[in-house]
Formats: structure tokens, C-alpha cells, sequence
């Protein structure tokens, strides 16, 4: 899993990236301004960041060569609205290791950070994966001695995640938790995001939980049921 900062100043759009990146298996974090973003790479955490150039309180191109001479091991990938060629070369020459300009579809955003993290590094070991267990009887949801109660169609999607081994696609997962509501889709969209919401809140750690990109759900850690 990769850490990536995201710095932009519209807030909103750096929100919509880092859920979909969270989505795919990362850990995204936002801000959209220079200061908040030195505070961030100071704890030594962040593998990958996604740099605008237009920042409220410094100038993005200035940012580049500070971070990489602070920082030579992190992955920088600027995305900016500035798409004239001497600004793609300046960027590049001062130490980005891409430069792309917007807009991006988001698919081809998370391409350019695995390529790019496949090859920054070296990274750290990987913790032991924590133990999950779904109490179906009583509905809860457990973890390192923690445990949240679920709803009935919580603890039904989770179960049959917990089943398949490949991604469940929405349609299947819409009929295993009960409804033909037309916008079933977009339930089960929100139905995952109240889930991950209650499982950061209530457990403290982020709920395993993958979206593959076109197909559905399916969980990235493994399940215990009882």
C-alpha cells in the first residue's frame, strides 16, 4: 500500500482523487497548501506526492527542487493546470518525476503512482495483517479485540465478500443484501462508505476493503467467519 499526499487547492477535487485512490488500495491523504504539506513530509510517511503547481501560499515550481533535495526518495508527480511545454520541461529539469496536466481520468492518475512507486523506495517491511472476524449471529464486525455492531445489509455485503474470491460485481451484491431498487448501484456505493466510516471510527484502522475498477467489490484481507 502506498501513502500519497495530495496537494491541491481545490479541496474538493483532491477529496474525489484520494477516495479513489483509497479505493484501490492506498492510503491518500489531502491538503492545499505548501505549509501543511512540509508539516505532513516531516514524519517521514509519505511515498508518493501529487503536486499542483497553484498553491495558495507558494508557488509549486519553487516546491520541487526543496523537495527533492529534502526528500530524494519520494516519488513526486506534479498535476497541474499549466500544460505549455516550457513548464512541463522546467518542472521536469527541476526533479518531478512526472508531470501531467489536467484534466486526468483518475484510472490513468493511479497508473502513473504505481509505475512510479514500483521504483522509489526502498520500502518498509510490511506489518503482520490483522485478524478480521464477522460474528454473523450477533452481526459485529471484529478486530484486535475491537468490535463494531453492524446492520443486517452491512454484515450481509461483508459476508458475502468474505465468500467469493474474486470481486462481487454490484449487481450480485444488490441481490445478497436484499432490494431491486433501480438506484441499487449507488446504495451500495454508500453502503460501502458509511461502512469504512463506521469501521475507522469504531475500530480505529481502515476497513480491507477494494474496489476492482469496473467490476465491484471484494475484501484484500482475509476473513474469519463464526
Amino acid at each position: 500500500m502506498t501513502q500519497i499526499l495530495i496537494v491541491e487547492d481545490n479541496l474538493e477535487y483532491a477529496e474525489e482523487m484520494a477516495d479513489f485512490l483509497t479505493e484501490l488500495g492506498h492510503e491518500a491523504h489531502t491538503t492545499n497548501n505548501a505549509s501543511e504539506m512540509w508539516s505532513a513530509l516531516s514524519q517521514g510517511k509519505v511515498g508518493v506526492v501529487v503536486l499542483d503547481l497553484g498553491l495558495p501560499d507558494e508557488d509549486g515550481i519553487n516546491v520541487i527542487p526543496r523537495m527533492r533535495q529534502l526528500y530524494p526518495q519520494i516519488g513526486l508527480l506534479v498535476l497541474t493546470g499549466r500544460v505549455n511545454f516550457d513548464s512541463r520541461i522546467m518542472g521536469l529539469r527541476l526533479g518531478a518525476d512526472h508531470y501531467l496536466t489536467k484534466p486526468i481520468k483518475f484510472p490513468e492518475l493511479a497508473a502513473h503512482i504505481e509505475a512510479l512507486d514500483r521504483r522509489v523506495g526502498p520500502h518498509e517491511p510490511q506489518p503482520l495483517p490483522n485478524k478480521w472476524t464477522l460474528r454473523l449471529a450477533d452481526r459485529q464486525l471484529q478486530v484486535e479485540g475491537q468490535s463494531i455492531t453492524l446492520t443486517e445489509k452491512e454484515c450481509n455485503f461483508l459476508h458475502l465478500l468474505t465468500i467469493n474470491t474474486r470481486p462481487v460485481p454490484r449487481d450480485v451484491i444488490v441481490q445478497g443484501i436484499g432490494g431491486d431498487d433501480p438506484d441499487a448501484g449507488r446504495r451500495v456505493d454508500m453502503l460501502v462508505y458509511r461502512l469504512r466510516k463506521k469501521a475507522r471510527n469504531g475500530l480505529g484502522q481502515d476497513l480491507p476493503l477494494r474496489s476492482a475498477y469496473g467490476e465491484g467489490y471484494s475484501l484484500s484481507a482475509s476473513f474469519n467467519l463464526s
